[in-house]
């Protein structure tokens, strides 16, 4: 098309735009000027609803858990990635020499999410071979996203507690690698352990506390040693750990 032609095609063009108003429309609602807010934008605010669902006990723990997992699965990983900064977060951590590195995030600017969430959140980050040492909760549901490397994970269901420990029956062990995610209530997979598999490994956590009533411990962690008697029915006796202690034999 020669410059003639073309010119003759745009005022052609721009005169069909004005003659059924579309210039107007697309200026009138910003279409032009204005990006789309991002996909991961709505993600996290569909996150904050549904941890405040549990939290208000208008969904129970266990389906918060089936309904997390469905949403990490819908998330855009890379948009997630680049939303956490983590190449800057990979590029500036100091590992720890047992366990795992624990990093806040600033959600701030996310457009559409209020100013205080329900959730809390973290990156965990660690070297091949140091552990999210194996514990449980108390009145906390939690939920994990692979961001970055392999890791091996273990879950374990709470089955009773006792004076000095904790009476666990293995669910899960198996390989997670970016993408995946697993999930911990009070009432389901209440012990986890994660393991890096890869040189270095990230996990994204949310966390929701005092959302049992009926519970009436204070939210926190409970470490736990699975390295325990085996007893029949596949239940292990786990011993009850200090951080300390977990931390000096998985971390």
């Amino acid at each position: 098309m020669n410059l003639h032609s073309r010119r003759a095609f745009n005022q052609k063009l721009l005169g069909s735009l004005m003659t059924y108003g579309l210039i107007e429309t697309l200026f009138q609602r910003d279409l032009l000027a204005e990006p789309m807010k991002p996909v991961v934008h709505q993600w996290l605010a569909d996150l904050h609803e549904l941890s405040a669902e549990v939290k208000n006990q208008k969904i129970k723990d266990v389906d918060f858990q089936a309904k997390l997992e469905d949403l990490y699965k819908k998330v855009e990983l890379s948009e997630l990635i680049k939303l956490l900064d983590l190449d800057r977060v990979a590029k500036d951590v100091k590992f720890p020499a047992r366990g795992a590195a624990n990093l806040g995030i600033d959600l701030s600017k996310v457009e559409g999410l209020p100013q205080r969430l329900v959730f809390g959140k973290q990156i965990f980050a660690m070297q091949k071979d140091r552990s999210i040492v194996p514990h449980g909760h108390d009145n906390m549901c939690t939920g994990f996203i692979v961001l970055r490397g392999e890791f091996n994970g273990k879950h374990y269901d709470r089955v009773e507690d006792r004076a000095d420990s904790y009476l666990i029956k293995p669910t899960l062990d198996r390989d997670f690698k970016p993408g995946e995610c697993s999930t911990v209530s009070d009432h389901k997979d209440n012990v986890h352990w994660f393991k890096a598999i890869s040189d270095t490994a990230f996990i994204f956590n949310i966390h929701i506390t005092g959302y049992n009533p009926e519970n009436k411990k204070p939210a926190n962690r409970v470490y736990v040693d699975p390295d325990g008697e085996k007893l029949q029915g596949g239940t292990i006796v786990a011993k009850k750990m200090t951080s300390s202690e977990c931390h000096k034999k998985y971390g």
